[in-house]
């Protein structure tokens, strides 16, 4: 028994330490090599499949399936997790049309005389067979792939799983699901016992388990320093696979670059529903408009890189004076706008009196040590009920504040209705 838990052991070591080896230097090999390399394994694992069982103790298995394939899924969820969806399709495109290729080449050479004295047919079949095979397996690879990216996202959202248990959770599932579609194919053409059926599945999920392992090590030490975008990533168990890249990348497009708030994008998508909510729910909404006063000079007296530093002081302190659910943007240049949503009384008129006093009593690091801002408000329902009106509205109050006279309010003006026109009529 320790003789196979030590020949076992060494499968393992040479297999994952080749394939993980390939995949770790893919930018400097490229990761077709990974890909080939997995692929190349593909005859080798049907082979065994169909005819080499061996005992690990009481346990009866092949190694084709236990060792190779339950292999193989882990290390394609590997390249879905750090490469993306579109890459790891490819390798299973290659694979399926590979093996109808065979399958095509067999049938035609079987039309062919075989030379004197030759014993082909025996051969022939076998590899046959194995072709037939390999595609059934490869479509099920396909379903397994589908399976395990959903599955493996679905996991992903949930914080109280560990990346460990995710990979475990994932691979386990689908190598069982996988595992019972595979044998009954096994059993049916090639007579394989059941025995070897249920030893296979139990070697699985130890496979499984070990598989895992080696590709939570990987992850969590091999990629941190090796990945273009680690600075990026506080922890390296947050791995961005498609869905999360997909997300990341739109949330950066509404992000403006040099402050850190929202841009106009995002205010086009969201002040709207913003809008729409409060109404539909009755709720207030609150929105303030901030500029900072004789900007220009500041660049031209302390150079562009200060007037930027500015804009950040400026950025971070609005989003530490307001609530967390209240959403600041970039207008443009040294504009700015916060939504206050389901604000409550009179908040709105509050908050910016707020936002002035936190302004009055910060100070930067550098000059000009001290900003000015002129702040315009707003309320959802007083002053308007679209975006729209109430950015108006509270534009109008900040040039009122900006001229030095106290921004009031004004009662919103409703366009009175036409007179109706008395028609004349025929003489």
């Amino acid at each position: 028994m320790a003789g196979d838990i030590a020949t076992i052991s060494a499968q393992i070591g040479l297999y994952y330490g080749v394939m993980l080896a390939l995949f770790r230097f893919r930018r400097l090999l490229g990761i077709g090599t990974f890909f080939c390399a997995l692929c190349a394994l593909t005859f080798a694992e049907t082979y065994l499949a169909m005819r080499v069982l061996v005992a690990a103790g009481p346990i009866i298995y092949t190694p084709g399936s236990v060792l190779l394939f339950a292999g193989k899924l882990p290390l394609l969820l590997l390249a879905y997790i750090r490469e993306d969806a579109e890459t790891v399709r490819q390798p299973i495109y290659g694979l399926l049309i590979g093996n109808l290729l065979i399958v095509g080449l067999l049938l035609l050479i079987s039309f062919q005389t075989p030379a004197p004295g030759a014993e082909v047919a025996s051969a022939m079949r076998v590899v046959a067979s194995s072709a037939w095979l390999s595609v059934w397996g490869t479509f099920l690879l396909f379903m397994d792939c589908i399976a395990t990216i959903l599955l493996y996202e679905r996991l992903s959202r949930s914080s109280a799983l560990s990346l460990y248990a995710r990979l475990l959770i994932t691979i386990g599932i689908v190598l069982a699901l996988d595992h019972f579609a595979f044998f009954a194919a096994l059993k049916i053409y090639f007579g394989v016992p059941i025995s070897a059926g249920m030893g296979g599945l139990v070697g699985k999920m130890v496979a499984a388990a070990i598989f895992c392992g080696f590709l939570w090590a990987y992850l969590r030490f091999a990629e941190r320093a090796g990945r273009e975008d680690a600075t990026s990533i506080s922890d390296v168990f947050n791995v961005l696979t498609y869905r999360q890249r997909y997300e990341a990348l739109d949330i950066q497009s509404r992000m403006d670059v040099l402050t850190g708030a929202r841009n106009r994008l995002a205010l086009q998508d969201e002040g709207e529903r913003h809008v729409s909510d409060a109404l539909t729910g009755g709720f207030r909404l609150g929105l303030l408009v901030i500029d900072i006063d004789h900007f220009k000079a500041v660049n031209d007296r302390h150079g562009h890189f200060v007037g930027d530093s500015a804009l950040r002081f400026l950025v971070d302190l609005l989003k530490a004076t307001v609530r967390d659910t209240d959403p600041v943007y970039r207008l443009g240049g040294d504009e700015f706008l916060i939504l206050l949503p389901r604000c409550a009384g009179n908040s709105c008129e509050a908050v910016a009196n707020a936002v002035l006093a936190a302004i009055r009593e910060a100070r930067m690091a550098m000059p000009p040590h001290t900003l000015s801002v002129s702040v315009g408000w707003a309320d959802l329902g007083p002053d308007g009920l679209t975006l729209e009106d109430l950015t108006v509205e509270a534009d109008r109050r900040l040039y009122e504040a900006k001229s030095g006279r106290n921004p009031k309010r004004e009662p919103r003006r409703m366009p009175s209705p036409p007179r109706p026109t008395q028609s004349r009529g025929m003489d």
